[in-house]
């Protein structure tokens, strides 16, 4: 019954994109679901000899969907978000918002994962936090890293992330929804000891 907590786009998706394509509004065809970086090589290599010797699969959107969904059940994503699947109380998931962000992440030029996420509903109450949960490419597989902060219904800020580039992930920090006199800020971050550090600003130049 748990399950039913947690509400995926995966079905969806995959029901639309197995369907014959209609004509898009101007509105659908500005929105992006998924920005990917074309920087993998999607070959891993034998560490010694750098030989290529695979052939990996490709990360999209579908990728990213199961990774993420996989991810929710393990309890690492529990401790990192405060989330347990099996109480009612913990909220509920969802993963609608886009964009998702494929590229790569740690130079190994294969494509990872950044996944928009958020937690409604704690306690019963009217509330959300967001998140993107980190996944790291290994071997063609997408392994959940941790699940980035990105603010709350009474945050001062939320953070949005719109890009990978040359390993560094671009956004903006964004006033929260109760600080309208706030200011729009850019930010970049690279990834580094398994977490998503700030790129000062004095080095974003170089």
């Amino acid at each position: 019954m748990h399950l039913n907590k947690i509400y995926f786009s995966l079905l969806s998706f995959t029901l639309v994109t197995g369907c014959k394509s209609e004509k898009k509004t101007s509105s659908e065809n500005i929105h992006q679901d998924t920005i990917t970086t074309n920087t993998s090589t999607g070959i891993a290599k034998d560490a010694d000899s750098q030989k290529q010797i695979t052939k990996l699969p490709v990360i999209d959107t579908i990728t990213v969907l199961h990774a993420f969904k996989n991810a929710t059940i393990t309890k690492q994503f529990g401790e990192d978000v405060n989330y347990n699947i099996k109480d009612e109380l913990s909220g509920s998931i969802f993963d609608s918002e886009r964009p998702i962000l494929i590229g790569d992440l740690n130079g190994d030029q294969l494509d990872d994962a950044i996944m928009p996420f958020t937690i409604e509903g704690r306690d019963g109450g009217n509330n959300w936090d967001a998140h993107y949960a980190i996944f790291i490419n290994k071997n063609g597989k997408l392994n959940y890293q941790y699940s980035f902060n990105r603010g709350a219904d009474l945050a001062e800020t939320q953070t949005f992330f719109k890009s990978i580039e040359n390993g560094v992930v671009k956004g903006v920090v964004e006033p929260g929804f109760h600080y309208a006199d706030g200011e729009s800020t850019p930010v970049s971050f690279r990834y580094k000891n398994n977490r998503l550090s700030e790129v000062p600003a004095t080095s974003k130049t170089k």
